[in-house]
């Protein structure tokens, strides 16, 4: 868990989005197959993963299942997100 929370949106995102690239980094998955696996464009992926762009509740889930990822150890406060 994190030592400190950011507070904007933006910063939320940039924190979620780097706990997902080091799930799947840390399982040893390229970008292009967890992608082709969320049946998703890599370029979306990639904007995820930089915090530029904010996973959609059931995206967040697929991946989670994907990298075998804890939701309970996603950062405690998430951006909002919608279905």
């Amino acid at each position: 868990m994190l030592a400190f929370m950011k507070t904007s949106r933006a910063e939320r995102a940039e924190v979620l989005g780097a706990a997902l690239k080091a799930a799947r980094q840390a399982k040893g998955f390229g970008m292009e197959e967890v992608a082709e696996r969320l049946e998703m464009p890599v370029e979306v992926l990639s904007r995820v993963e930089r915090g530029v762009m904010v996973p959609t509740i059931s995206t967040l889930v697929r991946l989670c299942i994907i990298l075998r990822l804890d939701p309970d150890n996603l950062p405690e406060e998430l951006p909002e997100m919608s279905d």
